[in-house]
């Protein structure tokens, strides 16, 4: 086998430095490309949104074990006191990113599948480490008693960059929407 091997690579010398030379280039095209192609801040946050909005949803199908790993996960997008300003509510106050977790878990347990969307995005750069996204937060899902909800609301969230990612350091609902 060694033996073949040998002599086909002494064969086709010519051939396997045109592919490697290839293959190197190929290399440096997708390098060059990756260097250029830093999304803006506003897509950073976009693209965050849009992920988080992931983990904070659930499927009908979702194992306890998967729940606990989104809830989890949920911690990596706020800032160690977050804020959050919710009118006539005791949800109001401090909270940190673990403490958002334990919550998000809580009510995962009470959908049989939840999903959370965010329609009406605006981002606004405040400074280049803060910015301000103002959204229609939409919550749909049916609980384990039987309860469909539909369920929107108007949102602004402050954002920091801290360590090159953008977390949340504040929620404001500013007004319930009646469907």
């Amino acid at each position: 086998m060694v033996k073949y091997l040998r002599y086909f690579i002494i064969k086709n010398i010519k051939h396997i430095k045109y592919i490697v030379l290839i293959m190197l280039l190929a290399l440096a095209i997708i390098a060059v490309l990756r260097f250029f192609d830093n999304p803006s801040p506003e897509k950073q946050i976009a693209m965050r949104l849009e992920k988080f909005l992931t983990y904070a949803s659930k499927s009908s199908g979702d194992k306890l074990s998967t729940g606990l790993i989104k809830s989890k996960s949920l911690e990596k997008f706020f800032m160690p006191n977050c804020r959050f300003y919710i009118r006539v509510s005791s949800f109001s106050g401090t909270y940190s990113p673990e403490q958002i977790s334990s919550n998000s878990m809580r009510c995962r347990t009470i959908f049989k599948y939840v999903k959370f969307s965010a329609h009406d995005v605006q981002i606004t750069l405040n400074s280049p480490t803060t910015a301000t996204v103002d959204f229609t937060g939409a919550l749909n899902g049916f609980t384990k008693r039987g309860k469909a909800i539909d369920d929107y609301r108007e949102l602004t969230c402050k954002l920091q960059l801290t360590e090159g990612a953008w977390l949340i350091s504040s929620v404001f609902v500013r007004e319930i929407i009646k469907k």
